[in-house]
């Protein structure tokens, strides 16, 4: 891996461990789900699930380590491919004008934090042999709030993203 691609990782990924722990008191309003999108969008899906594992890895150490850690690397995992592969190029291929298009990812991105949410409710449920309906239905108030959180910080962190992107390119 080339030395610029690696230090990308570990700048974003600091990003992303600063700002999940600057709002670990808030429960499951966090932007890093919208960093990880994000970096899927401009650095490609190998590029931003390193970027997720580093993060979810180190702010474990500090937030509390488990064999949760695995669920939650498995759930971003599973909506960064959605996300990539199927979310985005959706988007793009619809054709709709440029704050329409942004709007419809915000939404999206919003879905599929849902969606990350009973994908980790599923592996708890599984991994400490409870009902996975009550999981999913006590949970969902958590993941409703992760999902209007990603609502909200995809525009943002896509704008910060592209103005970074668009000075980088003119050095």
């Amino acid at each position: 891996m080339p030395l610029q691609k690696i230090s990308r990782v570990a700048i974003l990924s600091a990003l992303a461990i600063v700002l999940r722990i600057a709002f670990a008191g808030l429960p499951n309003i966090q932007p890093i789900t919208a960093i990880f999108l994000v970096c899927a969008v401009f650095y490609g899906f190998w590029e931003s699930f390193l970027i997720m594992s580093v993060t979810m890895l180190v702010t474990s150490f500090l937030l509390g380590f488990g064999p949760w850690v695995l669920g939650q690397i498995i759930g971003f995992g599973s909506i960064l491919f959605l996300w990539k592969f199927i979310c985005y190029p959706l988007t793009k291929s619809l054709r709709l004008g440029s704050i329409n298009q942004i709007i419809l990812q915000a939404v999206l991105a919003g879905l599929l934090s849902v969606i990350y949410g009973i994908v980790i409710d599923a592996y708890s449920a599984l991994l400490f042999a409870a009902p996975l309906l009550a999981y999913i239905l006590a949970g969902m108030t958590f993941n409703l709030m992760h999902a209007v959180s990603t609502v909200l910080f995809y525009p943002i962190i896509l704008s910060i993203f592209r103005r970074l992107l668009s000075n980088e390119k003119t050095i």
